[in-house]
């Protein structure tokens, strides 16, 4: 069962970071030597990170409900008609996952020190495949489009409606898979670790750009544009010419 701890986040267990400081946010250098991109056609991977749910931030439920209207016909018949029984897509972490299957501590402590977590934080609910009649579990927000590609409902509904979809997906898929994070008094851009999905493709496929630029646009949601363009122009003026090609 995985539990709030009052430790340090050590998104690296077991080896020292090193940081280097850009607009006043300390950055893990990964972010310019790891290839990423979170394409769900290009990596093959069926959106396998939905598989486990994630943490709600205070006031996400309220924000999505706002919106769930809308999201209602992206989503599956089975988990739409789930979500009306239930009545609410929120459950608690530990007891649909009471093996720490959706989550490990170093991810509640990312979360917990971006948002204050409650003690008694939740989680969208998982649905199980035999639940849904599909190949995994999955968020109840997961769903298919036309193509039959795995997408996400809220994604899909905010993309078709005209709006930013960072202003209603929860930021712990939005930020996955970076962290921001207070450490000492410091504030750390770096990339998660989570064991339960570390067998993911995307992680070393190395296919995309490289991985601050592909997740630029989430960069700046979280940190602002113009620690963004500080972190770039970094990147371009200390690295190798030749290794930053945009794809």
């Amino acid at each position: 069962m995985v539990k709030m701890s009052s430790g340090v986040f050590v998104p690296f267990p077991g080896r020292e970071r090193t940081l280097v400081l850009i607009g006043g946010v300390w950055v893990d250098p990964s972010l310019w030597t790891t290839k990423f991109d979170c394409n769900v056609e290009l990596q093959g991977c069926h959106s396998m990170c939905c598989y486990r749910s994630n943490i709600l931030a205070p006031g996400e439920k309220e924000k999505i409900d706002a919106h769930l209207e809308g999201i209602l016909p992206y989503m599956t018949p089975v988990k739409r008609q789930l979500l009306q029984e239930r009545g609410g897509f929120v459950a608690d972490c530990r007891a649909q996952c009471p093996d720490g299957c959706e989550l490990n501590e170093d991810e509640v402590n990312a979360m917990a020190r971006a948002f204050r977590l409650s003690e008694d934080f939740r989680c969208n609910l998982i649905v199980r495949s035999e639940q849904a009649g599909e190949s995994m579990d999955s968020c109840i927000f997961l769903s298919q489009n036309t193509s039959g590609e795995n997408h996400c409902s809220i994604h899909a509904y905010a993309i078709d409606a005209g709006i930013n979809w960072m202003d209603i997906k929860p930021v712990d898929c939005i930020q996955y898979p970076l962290a921001v994070f207070q450490e000492g008094g410091k504030t750390i851009l770096a990339p998660q670790t989570t064991s339960f999905l570390s067998h993911l493709p995307c992680h070393d496929s190395g296919l995309g750009p490289w991985m601050y630029q592909s997740m630029e646009s989430t960069i700046r949601f979280l940190l602002g544009g113009e620690f963004f363009e500080a972190l770039d122009l970094y990147v371009r003026e200390n690295v190798e010419p030749g290794r930053l090609e945009r794809s």
